[in-house]
């Protein structure tokens, strides 16, 4: 992740996070506050990311790594709630067989 592992924010990890949500420049700059034109100038590297943008993008990583779980382990939990004829079943059930 780019804040908990050292890596920073950057034209690669940027534009790497808009395209894994299918975002457009102008969808990312909606959601940070800022233009398009700042988006495209940190993924062209010609510009640095502001320090209060960073934690707007840290949000919206950890977010979209959530949402990426959750569609990961949709089969698994389905399988288990066949398996045992239930409706609903605790997380704390599928995160053994998820790490």
């Amino acid at each position: 992740m780019p804040g908990d592992n050292g890596l920073e924010w950057n034209q690669i990890s940027i534009r790497s996070l808009r395209l894994r949500l299918g975002w457009t420049q102008a969808d990312l700059a909606r959601r940070l506050q800022c233009s398009s034109t700042e988006i495209n100038e940190w993924e062209q590297g010609s510009t640095l990311v502001d320090g209060h943008v960073k934690g707007k993008l840290e949000i919206i990583f950890r977010q979209a790594e959530v949402c990426c779980d959750e569609v990961q382990n949709i089969p698994r939990a389905e399988v288990e709630l066949s398996k045992n004829f239930l409706e609903q079943i605790p997380f704390s059930n599928l995160k053994d067989q998820i790490e």
